[in-house]
């Protein structure tokens, strides 16, 4: 009787409002082949969080492609790993002219794309005082606008093909601490577009959230995690393995999280309570 008493006082809310019914589904998932059927590309795919995301997403059943611009370094990777479900493609992301060729070409060799990962970036530690136009605009045209273009094509080929498909940024902790030079002002951004595209484009089920890595064991830092861990900028007092944040960026990308829009999800330390 309460059920269908619930169920007469939400259709007239219904009648009333003009809204539509929402039903929603929860199912168990398996999580050793939660990818299974799901076609993963991976910008910035050749080291660090990047390759391991990769990695991680070939072992959960997926599709991957990934991206970069030394094409002898993305064969060696996919003779490294040796997995029929990996593909790799070259592209300077910042050339924003060949965006559409490529992601025709990555769909045509997969059957099509159900995950971005925006994971291209380059780094610089330059300051305010001592960024030129040259370094500002590289690591802008990489960091942002890159994946401003990126994220635009791939939106529009989900939404022309009716795919929910999910969009995972991978930002820094500079998004939240703020900072004068082109590296934090550039994540500022990508936290920024993640809440803007996330608001917009959940009405065509795509859902979109954003990972923010504090100091991480990788090629971008030139730390070597086997050697010394150690940083005095964290609670914890050690770096991010690139392995810990790809488990964010999986978890982000799965069903588990689609009522999860727009955020950005911290993997720092505890930097950002100091």
């Amino acid at each position: 009787m309460r059920k269908l008493l619930r169920l007469i006082k939400n259709f007239l809310i219904c009648l009333k409002t003009g809204s539509k019914p929402i039903q929603v589904t929860v199912s168990q998932i398996i999580y050793e082949k939660m990818f299974t059927d799901k076609n993963v590309l991976i910008t910035g795919g050749t080291s660090g969080i990047g390759l391991e995301t990769a990695k991680k997403f070939l072992s959960m059943g997926a599709k991957v492609t990934i991206t970069g611009r030394n094409i002898d370094r993305l064969n060696a990777i996919k003779d490294e790993i040796n997995h029929s479900n990996l593909t790799v493609v070259e592209w300077d992301i910042s050339n924003t002219n060949i965006i559409e060729e490529k992601i025709n070409d990555i769909v045509e060799k997969m059957g099509k794309i159900d995950i971005l990962v925006n994971n291209s970036g380059i780094y610089s530690p330059n300051n305010f005082f001592n960024t030129d136009e040259k370094i500002f605009d590289e690591i802008m045209n990489i960091n942002l606008k890159g994946l401003f273009f990126t994220s635009k094509k791939v939106s529009e080929y989900f939404i022309k093909n009716e795919i929910k498909g999910k969009i995972v940024n991978i930002g820094s902790v500079r998004s939240i601490q703020g900072g004068a030079e082109a590296y934090g002002i550039s994540k500022w951004g990508v936290r920024g577009l993640t809440q803007g595209l996330a608001r917009d484009l959940i009405k065509y089920g795509i859902v979109v959230n954003a990972v923010a890595p504090g100091i991480t064991a990788t090629g971008i830092n030139g730390i070597n995690i086997q050697n010394n861990a150690y940083t005095f900028s964290s609670l914890d007092k050690r770096v991010a393995t690139p392995q810990e944040i790809s488990e964010i960026v999986i978890f982000l990308s799965s069903n588990s999280t689609n009522h999860i829009i727009g955020q950005t999800i911290v993997c720092d330390g505890g930097e950002t309570l100091i």
